[in-house]
């Protein structure tokens, strides 16, 4: 009797397998072969799961999120308004070697997001919940009496997202400048001025 696969978990394989190969040598390298090679699978075996190179960097760039927002959720734990807003961007900086292999991967998707409307929605949505999680944050930290600036949240929360995107840039092309310590820095500066 033949194996049976289970496809979901097989998918999450192939989609791991794409995260590593656009994370360790590029997206220009992450081609169905490299892909299938990592995976020791037929090339033509990965078309059954995802039909085109799209398709699996929408997966890698959605699994960088998802993964975020696991180790937010895990380390939160009784974390509440400028504590767990501090977790959330610790999460997302490119200070450890996962958050700067995640934004090896979130980079080259920007840029295929600009000329691919599926791909710019992926992106939307993921910064839509975002955006939704630090104004929780935010509100959390001012019914708390933590923040004291007449600053708008909305505003504070793209300043946020602006400064953690940023950072990925800055981080992965100018790591000898744009440290993890410059990085913990500039955040717990900003934080700290919202108390102002």
């Amino acid at each position: 009797m033949p194996k049976q696969v289970d496809h979901d978990e097989r998918r999450a394989e192939i989609a791991g397998a794409a995260w590593r190969v656009i994370a360790e040598r590029g997206i220009d390298a992450a081609t169905m072969r490299a892909i299938a090679e990592e995976m020791g699978m037929a090339n033509g075996a990965l078309k059954h799961y995802f039909p085109g190179k799209n398709a699996l960097i929408r997966t890698a760039f959605t699994r960088v999120v998802d993964n975020t927002d696991a180790r937010v959720r895990d380390r939160l734990g009784d974390a509440t308004g400028l504590a767990a807003l501090r977790v959330f961007c610790h999460e997302v900086m490119p200070v450890e070697d996962v958050t700067r292999l995640e934004a090896r991967v979130v980079l080259p998707f920007w840029q295929r997001a600009l000329a691919d409307a599926e791909l710019e929605a992926v992106y939307d949505a993921a910064m839509a919940a975002w955006r939704e999680r630090i104004g929780g944050f935010l509100r959390d930290a001012r019914a708390a009496g933590e923040i004291r600036t007449a600053v708008p949240d909305e505003v504070i929360v793209e300043q946020l997202l602006a400064m953690l995107n940023g950072v990925q840039a800055l981080a992965l092309l100018s790591p000898g400048t744009t440290t993890p310590e410059l990085q913990r820095r500039m955040i717990e500066a900003f934080l700290d001025g919202l108390a102002e």
